[in-house]
């Protein structure tokens, strides 16, 4: 195991896809990705009905539009954020300064946290 703070031992080196892709967490980030799209588009496009009665369209969960819309903001959130951070997976190795790389670390954790918690 290379040493380093927050893998400052690494600092510089030249971008490697295949290594980039056999990362766990860049897998996890990628199928989080598919699923924040599976999650948005289904609701988009299943999400809301319009009943030959009514004028208007509805939710199909619990005829409530706040569901609807949180269940959109969610997938939005999430599929912007996996990008945010599958782009930072790539620029990490040539982040040099420790300081760089810890903000980094940690905004991953307090994001992952966050969405945890929420």
């Amino acid at each position: 195991m290379e040493g380093g703070a927050y893998g400052a031992g690494k600092a510089g080196g030249a971008f490697d896809p295949y290594t980039l892709v056999r990362q766990p967490h860049t897998i996890l980030r990628v199928v989080s990705w598919v699923f924040s799209i599976v999650v948005f588009g289904s609701i988009v496009n299943e999400g809301y009905l319009n009943s030959p009665s009514e004028s208007e369209e509805f939710c199909i969960y619990n005829r409530n539009p706040n569901a609807c819309g949180y269940g959109v903001t969610v997938g939005v959130l999430a599929f912007l954020t996996c990008l945010l951070y599958l782009a930072l997976d790539v620029y990490f190795p040539q982040i040099s300064s420790v300081k760089d790389r810890k903000k980094a670390v940690l905004s991953d954790i307090g994001v992952s946290a966050w969405e945890t918690c929420s």
